[in-house]
């Protein structure tokens, strides 16, 4: 009788990341929402009401308050990206304790987890947009970004800004469980000085320079330039959003390679 033949071939680190993410990713998907009767629809859900809300509320004023731009246009362009940063930062801050049962298995890590969860959100939310842009264009709305490559760029040093302040968040509760629920509580009052639903030239210019301090404004008001066309935002930096991306990112790193072993044995 043959034995079978294992494979003895070893793995290299990123090929373990890689199963390991994988694994955690169907985990992440069966407990987020296979525990709700609509399942995968609540991913639509959330966005489509705030949207819808926020349409019908400021949507009854004159469309000059946007930048001459239809109202349920200018809140998708804007709630849309700070919706995948709301996410992200909420569900990396958790990941840790979500899954400390697993790190007794050596492969998995904090990190792992953290790559886990930020996939499942790029996923959710890619979806979620292109639904959403079919959906308004659907009504006759010009949907379709005039400028794509801007569009991407802006939401890709989004996407590391919000995995790099997930993760500081995560080292930050580990340290201070109680920080968890001051954080909670900021994204509220984040979402209103983050120019969501409203231009960021529709703040008297005096004020304007205290709001530009916020990287998210750079971010959402540029996605929107590449997005609407004839929008413009001239006060906003890609270079002022890159660097703190990239401080942000190198601290995050810095904070997790510091803390990576309290997290586990916490």
């Amino acid at each position: 009788m043959h034995k079978p033949i294992l494979n003895q071939t070893p793995r290299n680190s990123f090929q373990v990341l890689r199963d390991v993410t994988f694994g955690l990713l169907i985990r992440e998907l069966k407990t987020r929402f296979g525990g709700y009767r609509l399942g995968y629809a609540w991913a639509l859900l959330d966005p489509l009401l705030i949207i819808g809300a926020f349409s019908l509320i400021f949507g009854m004023r004159d469309s000059s308050g946007f930048g001459g731009v239809p109202a349920p246009l200018f809140i998708t362009a804007g709630y849309l990206p700070f919706l995948f940063f709301r996410n992200v930062v909420s569900k990396l801050q958790s990941a840790v304790g979500a899954n400390m049962g697993l790190f007794s298995y050596r492969q998995v890590t904090p990190f792992a987890t953290f790559v886990a969860r930020f996939v499942l959100e790029v996923m959710v939310g890619m979806v979620v947009g292109c639904i959403l842009v079919l959906g308004l264009l659907w009504f006759d709305m010009d949907a379709i970004p005039t400028d794509p490559l801007q569009v991407i760029l802006g939401y890709l040093l989004l996407m590391v800004f919000s995995f790099s302040l997930g993760i500081v968040f995560c080292v930050l509760c580990n340290l201070v469980p109680e920080a968890s629920k001051f954080l909670n509580l900021l994204m509220m009052p984040l979402m209103l000085i983050s120019c969501v639903i409203h231009p960021l030239a529709a703040i008297p210019p005096q004020f304007q320079h205290w709001f530009l301090w916020n990287p998210l404004v750079h971010a959402l008001e540029l996605i929107r330039t590449g997005w609407i066309a004839g929008y413009i935002s001239p006060n906003v930096s890609w270079v002022y959003l890159s660097i703190v991306t990239l401080l942000l990112l190198t601290f995050a790193m810095s904070c997790y390679r510091l803390s990576h072993r309290r997290l586990i044995a916490s």
